[in-house]
């Protein structure tokens, strides 16, 4: 974080954003939609220097890691959808650990997707939203049942 919030402050957020946008989360992006993909890089490139690298310094780098929260994550009650690109290297781990952890998380992950589903995939990530804000209005999200632990698929032992 420390390196990229330099970059930002050296370098500038419109030659930072040339190679943050070309990132192994964000090709799949260019790679489905080259015109959007190309908004999207304008736009960070069009973001304040300063106000990225204090971004990058002053909430990306000081927070804690997601695995640090787990005691508080296990007692999140609030109906979480989690989504994720499968390719999204740098998040699928983390988002697995949030399924298992959160008792009222949900995952879907998007095939062939990056960093930004909401960008790449606008039509699944929409229906996948509206589906959980449907679920959650009609009392139909629950919470894991606690027999669902387990990384067997039978529940047989031996």
């Amino acid at each position: 974080m420390n390196a990229t919030a330099d970059a930002f402050e050296t370098e500038g957020a419109m030659e930072v954003a040339k190679r943050y946008s070309l990132g192994p989360a964000r090709v799949q992006f260019q790679n489905k939609n080259p015109r959007g993909w190309a908004e999207f890089a304008t736009a960070l490139g069009e973001h304040s220097s300063l106000g990225s690298a204090l971004t990058m310094r002053g909430v990306q780098a000081s927070r804690p890691s997601l695995y640090a929260l787990t005691d508080e994550l296990k007692a999140v009650q609030t109906p979480v959808l989690i989504m994720v690109g499968d390719e999204d290297e740098g998040c699928l781990e983390a988002d697995l650990m949030l399924k298992r952890t959160i008792p009222t998380a949900g995952l879907t992950i998007l095939p062939q997707t990056g960093h930004t589903a909401n960008l790449e995939e606008p039509d699944v990530f929409n229906t996948a939203v509206d589906t959980f804000i449907t679920a959650v209005d009609r009392g139909g999200w629950r919470t894991r049942d606690p027999r669902s632990l387990s990384t067997s698929t039978t529940g047989m032992s031996r």
